[in-house]
């Protein structure tokens, strides 16, 4: 299994970081009563967002990674949970592809949608 690159950032930047609990319930209305609610899935991944600075290299090491090495993100890869530092199975979210924005002639932020994969 891939591992993320030591070449890139090892951490998200604080600012526009964020883990979201996982959704694993399901709630449905009933006709008369409180919802029902009930527990959907026996694992759920757990959404994690944040951005990172890059430099032109690694700006390369990270398409390289996402494209050559995922299948365009499409494959899980290993690395470490942003807050508990534990080893964790992550894979970029499909539907949102890492975002680039050039800062200065030799910065990029990059934004990234990520799911840890529970195991």
């Amino acid at each position: 299994m891939a591992t993320w690159p030591s070449t890139l950032p090892q951490e998200f930047h604080q600012q526009g970081f964020s883990l979201d609990f996982p959704e694993g319930a399901i709630r449905t209305d009933m006709d008369t009563g409180k919802p029902f609610q009930r527990k959907r899935f026996s694992a759920a991944v757990q959404p994690v967002r944040g951005q990172m600075w890059l430099s032109p290299s690694q700006y390369d090491d990270l398409i390289e990674f996402w494209d050559n090495t995922l299948g365009m993100g499409a494959l899980d890869f290993d690395w470490v949970h942003p807050i508990t530092g534990n080893p964790v199975k992550m894979r970029f979210v499909a539907d949102s592809p890492p975002a680039i924005s050039s800062v200065t002639a030799d910065l990029y932020q990059v934004r990234l949608s990520m799911e840890i994969i529970p195991q």
